[in-house]
């Protein structure tokens, strides 16, 4: 049963309307107040409200205006004696979704009201297909993540990602390019929603064909640039990094197309890896391998390097701060050891500091310690 707020206060009028609805088998609420009304569409949260201009303490327009800026989902129609044009351009300037003029035909208002109520089931039906369509992408994405770390002896790795909507642009994945060298690879899509998450899909498909036919981390973003950044559109681009590590030669090779710069943590200190070079997409006037660079570093037991996208660093508060690198490397340089604690310590830590302000972008994170 349809429940459906009346908001009038001439008692005939109600009383008209009121009968009528609920010979027609809706629910019936009635204020005769501007205010009340606006607080009883707020708890009941009915499926439609009526509301006359005219009203008590706070006018029709003026309960219109206020539930629409707060998002109230149902519609309004909005019942008056004021039949010029400007009255009626302002009540649909704030949102209401029908008008009528008193005096007004009974049937008229019932019929509108069947066929606003069809027009919001078809609707609301296609958002629940929408919807259904939006986790199947989701879970589709998550199942193409790597589901655990893969086992490498001397090498702990924990690795996280937290789309900010259904499905994301950042991307994850690890892939081995010899029997004791494995890539680890961190990339975010400019943007987020389905065309980032069809770019991650791409992405995904050249680094795992990469594994056994490249040697390097610099030659799988050159493979990225040459399968995904020549066919991208000009405003989208990639930000990536790869690091190979290998165990037995105890190297590890930092390369970056534009993405943040790689953290390593050393016993208490922490430095970035400069390997920025160039983001994938669009080559415009350069060569993406003249501008890509890369950094090589000797393994040691207990180093730890730390991988993210700006989903964390630019993560926002109420008072639309950014989380910032001087938080995450506090985050880093505190608490116990592991790959995993370190992850879930700097994530609980951008959670504390966003509170309940909503996540404006994707957000993921890798660690990988050196354990022998």
């Amino acid at each position: 049963m349809k429940t459906i707020l009346l908001v009038e206060d001439d008692p005939a009028v109600q009383r008209g309307i009121r009968e009528n609805l609920e010979r027609e088998r809706f629910k019936v609420l009635v204020e005769q107040d501007g205010k009340k009304g606006l607080h009883r569409a707020r708890r009941e949260e009915p499926d439609l409200v009526i509301l006359d201009v005219m009203l008590p303490s706070m006018t029709g327009f003026e309960v219109c205006a206020r539930l629409k800026k707060e998002g109230f989902p149902a519609p309004v129609f909005m019942l008056t004696a004021l039949g010029d044009e400007d009255s009626r351009l302002r009540g649909l300037g704030l949102g209401a979704d029908d008008y009528l003029s008193k005096p007004f035909s009974v049937r008229e208002l019932l019929l509108r009201i069947r066929n606003l109520f069809e027009r919001t089931e078809r609707t609301l039906g296609k958002a629940r297909a929408f919807e259904v369509e939006l986790r199947r992408a989701r879970q589709i994405q998550r199942n193409s993540l790597p589901e655990k770390p893969p086992k490498c002896d001397g090498l702990d790795i924990w690795g996280m990602t937290i789309p900010a909507t259904h499905v994301g642009g950042d991307y994850y994945d690890y892939v081995w390019l010899g029997p004791s060298k494995l890539c680890v690879i961190v990339a975010d899509v400019c943007g987020k929603g389905m065309p980032a998450a069809l770019y991650v899909q791409k992405m995904q498909g050249v680094v795992q064909a990469s594994a056994g036919a490249v040697n390097s981390a610099g030659e799988i973003l050159m493979k990225l640039q040459e399968h995904i950044g020549s066919s991208m559109e000009e405003a989208s681009f990639v930000t990536a990094t790869a690091v190979t590590f290998d165990t037995q030669g105890n190297k590890i090779e930092v390369a970056s197309a534009g993405h943040p710069p790689v953290i390593l943590k050393r016993g208490n200190s922490l430095e970035t890896i400069d390997a920025s070079g160039m983001w994938i997409g669009q080559v415009l006037g350069y060569s993406f391998a003249d501008q890509m660079k890369t950094a090589t570093l000797e393994c040691r037991k207990g180093d730890t390097l730390f991988f993210y996208t700006d989903g964390v660093t630019e993560s926002m508060n109420a008072r639309q701060e950014e989380f910032g690198m001087a938080r995450l490397r506090r985050a880093l340089g505190s608490g116990k050891g592991g790959s995993q604690n370190l992850v879930n310590r700097c994530l609980n830590k951008v959670k504390q500091f966003s509170a309940s302000e909503p996540q404006s972008d994707d957000i993921t994170m890798v660690a990988v310690e050196i354990t022998v």
